[in-house]
């Protein structure tokens, strides 16, 4: 039994050697002369997981609206500069005293985009909004916001009566920002000024910090709260109502990635300060 199947085994290597010399087609693929296509790689993700640290880019220059219809705007900037490269650029709105991401271009190159804008609430004729650029570089570093741009949104649909109404008086703000930084932290003092004629009641101070790296670790003379680069301060029991004139001086000590500009702008209960 072992002789045959060493005499089947050789025969079989002979009729491979065979078939490939006699029928070369059929010992292997016939080569395909179709080149294969080389892979095209992914496009760099813009702020995907834990913002990363190094060098932000550059602050892009102030949008200019190139026209508006209903809703949509097309905007128009000069690019920012990043040594590893700009990665999209987003276009974030001012609401309320934060931050919301109305448009993302994920084109390193893209200098103009279109952004749709929500309307304005039923019986309210129109709404202006307060957008701005800014870039984000290869590492998921976040850069400066570009100087603002604002676009008005008209409403298409009215109340045919609409009843009068008296709006309220809206608040009037001072805020003084001072920070000192050394090698990874900082300190921060706020002082809140109510420079209008009413009480400004339950007052709270949201901001955003320009960098990704700048967090609140501990705070005195108001409850802090951050989200992601969204702060708010908001007052105790003994000091949530702002009267006319009255400064009110909060703060809180904090870490950072290097570098620790101050907010953009400041706000108190929605109204922005100066």
């Amino acid at each position: 039994m072992r002789v045959r199947k060493e005499l089947l085994g050789a025969g079989a290597v002979v009729l491979a050697a065979l078939t490939a010399f006699v029928f070369p087609g059929l010992g292997r693929a016939a080569t395909d002369p179709t080149p294969v296509p080389t892979p095209v790689p992914a496009a760099t993700p813009c702020m995907t997981g834990p913002t990363r640290s190094g060098d932000a880019p550059t602050a892009p220059g102030t949008p200019e609206v190139v026209s508006v219809l209903m809703n949509t705007a097309e905007l128009r900037w000069a690019p920012a500069a990043d040594p590893d490269g700009i990665a999209c650029y987003e276009v974030m709105e001012e609401a309320g005293g934060l931050l919301k991401l109305r448009a993302t271009f994920q084109f390193p190159l893209a200098t103009e985009g279109t952004v749709t804008l929500p309307f304005p609430p039923y019986g309210v004729a129109s709404e202006t909004h307060t957008l701005y650029v800014r870039a984000v570089d290869t590492k998921g570093v976040p850069g400066p916001l570009s100087e603002p741009v604002t676009v008005t949104v008209y409403n298409d649909v009215l109340p045919a009566s609409p009843s009068p109404s008296t709006a309220p008086i809206p608040p009037s703000c001072h805020v003084n920002y001072t920070s000192t930084s050394w090698q990874g932290g900082m300190s921060t003092s706020i002082a809140v000024t109510n420079t209008g004629s009413r009480i400004i009641p339950g007052w709270h101070l949201p901001f955003v910090f320009p960098s990704g790296g700048q967090h609140v670790t501990s705070g005195w003379s108001a409850q802090w709260t951050q989200s992601g680069s969204n702060v708010d301060a908001q007052g105790y029991e003994w000091n949530r109502d702002l009267a006319p004139g009255q400064t009110l001086y909060i703060g809180f000590t904090g870490t950072n990635t290097g570098t620790n500009p101050a907010p953009a702008f400041f706000s108190v209960n929605g109204v922005k300060c100066t």
